[in-house]
């Protein structure tokens, strides 16, 4: 399905919007549809909405994953019946949180925000958490889980070898990175711990990006372009050149040929991702600005043009329902759709940034980012524990990216001449 879906896109990149889409962008033009978009700011991030991101993370961090019936035996064994892991709060990191990826996103979001704001009410419960379930024994119980070897699918049919590869292997390197940044030791410990996991899924990554014959352009967390987005923002962080060329030569690769994208097919289904946003999002990052430029002219149609609009309209979750025997999958699908807005918002910024500052789309992409992330806002209690489990994450993607563009290195420490170094300020290794 994935293969063939990939085609269809494939296709539809080729023989869709041949119009407007293929059209330069015309400066007045943006000027004047500009004034049309409804006034917009940014969401206010203060200490309260900072508080009910973590709040959400630190609920389900102790939450056993359940049994989902894939049999990859990472929280559960199958004999006779299934059976939680003995002993997982002690050989797992990221058994809970509903599933893997969310698991470890939710600890990057819960590490991102106790780096930028240390005095953060719930700082101790964080800790707590970088502290029980980041033990030796529990790294040492992932390192043994993924490396171990397993069959290509179960009876089912599901694959099984490339567990998580590549979503869940770039939060961790996501993860890896924002610990690899922090200013004091317990940040450097918790890489210390990461270290090993991180290294060797960087090296499985690297040797999955130079074989992947074509991207993955679905809204949902196969996105090739997105996977790629997320771990760009590690080893940035870690300084994982490997892995940040590999990065960026495949991204060259697989997308610099694409031309209009079919940005009137978004959302689809149950979307968490969308899938030219996030292309264009990344290749502001890893092409030269000239020539990115004239890339996404062909990419993306005109913002004034009705190609575009979805973009600036609501996403309609009016067809999820909240009760009936399904409420589990509905509830699930609207999350996804809520997540949509905040990852819609990021993208919208990334792009912005990596335009001229005079550009003229420059303050639509701003204000469209804002409407979104409102959206997203007004939404995220109204999924359930579906919902909860991650939808901060993608909240916190957007707040850092408002702050401006994602670090291209780690933060060098700031040593005052004479004064004595204060943990925060000690050099690393």
């Amino acid at each position: 399905m994935k293969r063939i879906e990939s085609a269809l896109w494939a296709l539809l990149l080729v023989v869709s919007g041949t119009g407007l889409a293929a059209q330069n962008s015309d400066p007045a033009k943006v000027a004047e549809y500009a004034k049309t978009l409804p006034a917009a700011s940014a969401p206010v991030f203060d200490e309260q909405r900072r508080e009910m991101l973590a709040s959400f993370a630190i609920s389900c961090a102790d939450h056993p994953q359940e049994n989902t019936g894939t049999r990859n035996n990472y929280l559960w064994g199958y004999e006779k019946m299934p059976l939680l892991l003995e002993a997982y709060d002690r050989n797992r990191a990221f058994f809970g949180c509903s599933n893997w990826h969310d698991a470890v996103g939710d600890t990057w979001m819960m590490m991102s925000l106790l780096r930028q704001d240390p005095k953060i009410a719930l700082a101790s419960d964080i800790k707590d958490i970088a502290t029980t379930h980041f033990r030796k024994g529990n790294m040492d119980g992932e390192v043994a889980f993924f490396s171990a070897p397993r069959p290509t699918a179960d009876s089912t049919g599901l694959g099984l070898a490339n567990f998580e590869q590549p979503y869940g292997y770039s939060w961790l390197l996501k993860l890896y990175g924002e610990t690899k940044g922090y200013p004091n030791s317990d940040g450097k410990k918790m890489a210390t711990a990461l270290a090993p996991l991180a290294r060797w899924m960087s090296e499985k990554y690297v040797y999955y990006l130079y074989n992947l014959k074509f991207p993955f352009r679905s809204g949902t967390d196969t996105n090739t372009a997105w996977s790629m987005s997320l771990t760009l923002d590690g080893v940035n962080l870690s300084e994982d050149t490997t892995l940040q060329t590999a990065i960026k030569a495949n991204a060259q690769r697989l997308f610099t040929k694409d031309k209009d994208c079919p940005t009137g097919l978004e959302p689809q289904n149950t979307d968490n991702v969308s899938s030219c946003l996030t292309e264009a999002a990344l290749m502001g990052r890893v092409m030269e600005q000239k020539d990115y430029l004239k890339w996404l002219d062909e990419f993306l149609p005109p913002v004034y043009s009705e190609l575009f609009q979805g973009y600036a309209k609501p996403i309609d979750t009016s067809h999820t329902s909240t009760s009936g025997p399904d409420v589990q999958v509905q509830l699930t699908a609207k999350s996804h759709l809520i997540a949509l807005s905040f990852q819609r918002a990021y993208c919208l910024l990334t792009i912005a940034q990596a335009l001229p500052r005079d550009d003229a789309r420059v303050p639509v992409f701003t204000s469209l980012a804002a409407m979104n992330a409102t959206r997203g806002y007004e939404n995220i209690g109204s999924a359930g524990y579906e919902g909860q489990h991650f939808l901060a994450t993608y909240a916190l993607l957007y707040e850092n990216a408002a702050k401006g563009p994602a670090p291209l290195g780690p933060e060098k420490p700031k040593v005052k001449a004479g004064a004595g170094l204060t943990d925060a300020e000690t050099p690393s290794n």
